[in-house]
């Protein structure tokens, strides 16, 4: 979502997905999955993403990495304790020199936010959140429908 929303990309959708996935011998389901949005329309940049119901979740969670800085975001990932903004010293250098932390704390397990959203679309008489997009929401489905394959 972070490449999809960005300014320049101007809600153009990843122009190739690729993905490999390690099925479970018991269901069936993925027990491992990594995949590539590759968005070259517009920002000729790429989204690596993985995850595992085999392996214990990865700390930091995420990374999102440009050529002034990085972003370092604390799992999970649904719910991040913390994240911080790396900054380097020149463009693509990838020396820091500077970094600023915030720190969060939650009740819950992270999905009263989805929640607490469609319950204020409810009482709006909203049928799209302004937040969370149909867009969105069809983005995300066809990916994993093309990761599937």
């Amino acid at each position: 979502m972070t490449m999809y929303e960005h300014p320049e990309n101007k809600g153009q959708e990843p122009g190739h997905v690729a993905a490999s996935m390690l099925r479970t011998s018991i269901t069936g389901v993925d027990a491992a999955t990594t995949f590539v949005l590759t968005f070259n329309k517009t920002l000729q940049a790429q989204a690596i993403l993985s995850c595992s119901i085999t392996l214990p979740m990865l700390r930091p969670g995420g990374y999102i990495r440009f050529r002034n800085g990085n972003v370092v975001i604390q799992g999970p990932i649904y719910k991040p304790e913390a994240f911080t903004v790396e900054y380097f010293d020149k463009p693509g250098s990838g020396n820091v020199v500077n970094s600023e932390t915030k720190e969060f704390s939650y009740i819950g397990g992270g999905w009263h936010f989805q929640a607490d959203e469609v319950a204020r679309c409810i009482r709006d008489g909203k049928l799209e959140s302004s937040k969370w997009g149909h867009d969105k929401s069809l983005l995300v489905m066809k990916v994993f429908d093309e990761v599937r394959i």
